[in-house]
């Protein structure tokens, strides 16, 4: 968090400078791009930019960027949003499902968007460098994670807007994509939203998710914690629909709270300590990043 104050005074300085015009459809030249993980077969981008309201209680409106990525590979597409105001001013935006404080600022041909994981010290940077003709977007990538770093450079050439179209076209919803997906609550959602919302629920729970799956078989109903999961998933979504007009004013981190399961009174020092010791010993067991699989 620190970092990110200092960026946040930092990006303050450059609130009368311009951010790089980079909207529009890109498409990634894999041969000049190091990404991490399988090679892709495709890498699409779609960034908007426009204003928005940044504050709702002052209605005081700012320049806003909004990026869908679509990532093609040996699992179908993946996609993911990023959203972010690019003010210099910090904003809280679900970025892969979980709340994230977004800094980020432009100034010539670069743009800067740093953010942080709530409750983990997850962090990434993504630098956005213009070429002087705009027909190609360099985007470097560092990500820091459970104490992992990763650097990747993604190089994108300028498309005609007709290129975004597979980036358009409504996703295959989940209860078609994945299997064994039952809950009424996430079987009509579209694949990514399905991905983002498996996401958030781990960090809720700051769980992986061998928490309520069983390993490699990710569609069994064997674990009884999955099965949990299911009842709540429809109790809160029972929740909102009868007290909140359908919206998502409680979810699960709304009594989890980043623990397995909810706290009945204020942990005391020994309970932190075997919660933590507990959590060790989890991770050790299932080691990876928390992150959902490819197939449910």
């Amino acid at each position: 968090m620190r970092k990110l104050l200092t960026l946040a005074v930092f990006g303050t300085s450059l609130l009368t400078a311009e951010s790089p015009n980079i909207a529009g459809v890109w498409k990634a030249d894999l041969s000049k791009s190091k990404l991490m993980g399988p090679p892709p077969s495709n890498y699409l981008v779609i960034i908007e930019q426009k204003m928005a309201i940044f504050n709702r209680r002052t209605k005081e409106e700012a320049p806003q960027m909004v990026e869908t990525t679509g990532v093609w590979g040996e699992h179908g597409e993946q996609r993911s949003v990023l959203t972010a105001f690019t003010n210099g001013k910090p904003a809280v935006f679900p970025y892969q499902g979980v709340p994230t404080h977004l800094i980020a600022s432009g100034q010539g041909n670069t743009l800067e968007v740093s953010g942080e994981t709530a409750g983990h010290p997850d962090t990434f940077k993504r630098t956005y460098e213009l070429s002087s003709d705009g027909q190609t977007l360099t985007l470097n990538i560092a990500e820091s994670h459970e104490d992992h770093q990763m650097q990747s450079t993604v190089v994108l050439t300028k498309q005609p807007d007709s290129a975004g179209d597979p980036l358009r076209k409504p996703e295959e919803l989940a209860g078609a994509r994945f299997k064994n997906v039952k809950t009424a609550a996430l079987k009509d959602l579209p694949e990514s939203e399905f991905i983002d919302t498996m996401r958030y629920i781990a960090w809720s729970l700051n769980q992986k998710c061998g928490f309520c799956h069983v390993e490699h078989k990710y569609d069994s109903d064997d674990k009884r914690e999955k099965k949990t999961a299911r009842k709540m998933i429809d109790m809160v979504a029972s929740i909102d629909e009868n007290h909140f007009e359908g919206h998502p004013a409680v979810r699960c981190f709304t009594c989890h709270e980043g623990h397995a399961h909810p706290l009945a009174h204020p942990q005391f020092p020994e309970e932190v300590a075997a919660e933590k010791a507990m959590l060790e010993e989890h991770q050790h067991e299932h080691a990876g990043p928390g992150q959902p699989p490819p197939q449910h």
